[in-house]
């Protein structure tokens, strides 16, 4: 398993950056919930526990986590789509970045910018071409310093 020791917040601890594992599952689905403003609701986690333990198993999701001494304090997710190929990304295969989340107290430590650019290193090896996500301006910055650029919004319409 690819992972790194990263020092953070100013040196004072020594955190895992690694891939999820399947025990990360309660984590990640209580990030998710979180995420989703939805933190007491628990009617949806066994769709939550089954669609991470699928996707993470049939590599349709990559999930990079920071561990604090055995505790998950920041994730991100990235859902593997494979499109028609395109001459800048012979692959087709793109990754959607989504569920970046960090625990208040590790905010604002450069643990996501580690996490996302171990992630890239990772995925590149995949032959994944291209990374798609959609930054809250708070997070803009980070993520133009490791290189993304501004892109025009979609339309979508719920099915």
């Amino acid at each position: 398993m690819h992972s790194s020791h990263a020092e953070m917040s100013g040196g004072w601890s020594i955190m895992l950056i690694r891939k999820a594992v399947t025990t990360d599952i309660p984590q990640l689905i209580k990030f998710r919930k979180i995420l989703l403003c939805h933190e007491d609701n628990s009617s949806m986690d066994e769709i939550f526990r089954n669609y991470f333990d699928s996707s993470l198993s049939d590599k349709s999701l990559v999930v990079w986590v920071a561990d604090d001494e055995g505790v998950v304090v920041s994730t991100v997710c990235f859902c593997i789509c494979r499109f028609a190929p395109r001459f800048e990304n012979p692959s087709g295969l793109v990754a959607y970045t989504t569920n970046v989340f960090t625990i208040p107290d590790y905010r604002r430590q450069g643990i996501v910018s580690k996490l996302v650019s171990e992630a890239i290193d990772d995925l590149k090896t995949q032959g994944i071409g291209k990374i798609l996500l959609h930054s809250s301006d708070m997070a803009k910055s980070m993520y133009e310093n490791l290189g993304f650029v501004e892109g025009k919004n979609y339309m979508s319409i719920n099915i």
